[in-house]
């Protein structure tokens, strides 16, 4: 735990319904590596604008901090190489958000509640060390090390207010780029809420189905559209 969390915060996750059902049908929820999110500003840090490294001589590089050539390469490759690294992002906001809906999810969209605690504890295989922290979002700078820049992003998605959480692999001959984690979805998720987006009665049927089928709350999205 990063940054002084409390382990019984609420955190939400928005994501398209699909993937619900299939989080739900096979008890598993998928994590990817941070290099394949769409929004490639946030799949890789911008080591350019971070390092500015420019050639000094065939072989050696100079980075624009006061770190030595050694170091900044070193720190260059790290950050580099955390473009693999699994990641799963939520968000501590408190209620519905209409930007967290436009963002991530489509018309068949919906928002998982739980908490930082029972997000770890659904797990059903100990296969991961798990990091969590709440996003800074001062930006990046070459002064950072690894794990700061990890929880760093820039100021233009201070809305999304995110809770994230970095997996990593205690078997590190497996480099796959998504996994399956087995997990609990009745300890892992406390309520769903059903975007706005979504018709009256798809809503109907669908929180019917979501009570019947995994025995979860189900309610409706408050936000008009």
């Amino acid at each position: 735990m990063m940054n002084g969390l409390d382990e019984n915060m609420p955190i939400c996750q928005y994501m398209d319904l699909d993937y619900l059902l299939r989080l739900l049908g096979t008890r598993s929820y998928c994590v990817k590596a941070k290099e394949l999110f769409p929004d490639k500003r946030e799949s890789s840090l911008p080591l350019k604008s971070i390092f500015r490294l420019q050639p000094i001589e065939p072989g050696s590089y100079k980075g624009s901090d006061s770190t030595s050539s050694e170091d900044s390469l070193k720190k260059y490759r790290e950050y580099k190489e955390s473009g693999a690294f699994l990641t799963a992002c939520w968000t501590e906001r408190e209620g519905e958000s209409a930007l967290m809906w436009e963002n991530f999810t489509t018309k068949m969209g919906v928002c998982i509640k739980s908490t930082i605690h029972n997000f770890i504890a659904s797990f059903e295989n100990d296969d991961y060390e798990i990091y969590c922290g709440r996003m800074s979002y001062n930006g990046y700078n070459a002064e950072q090390d690894i794990m700061e820049s990890l929880f760093s992003k820039e100021k233009a998605y201070c809305e999304e207010k995110e809770i994230r959480f970095y997996f990593m692999r205690k078997d590190d001959t497996d480099l796959s780029k998504k996994v399956n984690i087995p997990v609990n979805p009745s300890v892992l998720i406390s309520e769903i809420i059903l975007s706005p987006n979504i018709e009256t009665k798809a809503r109907e049927v669908l929180s019917r189905f979501i009570k019947q089928t995994y025995k979860i709350e189900v309610k409706s999205s408050k936000i008009e559209v």
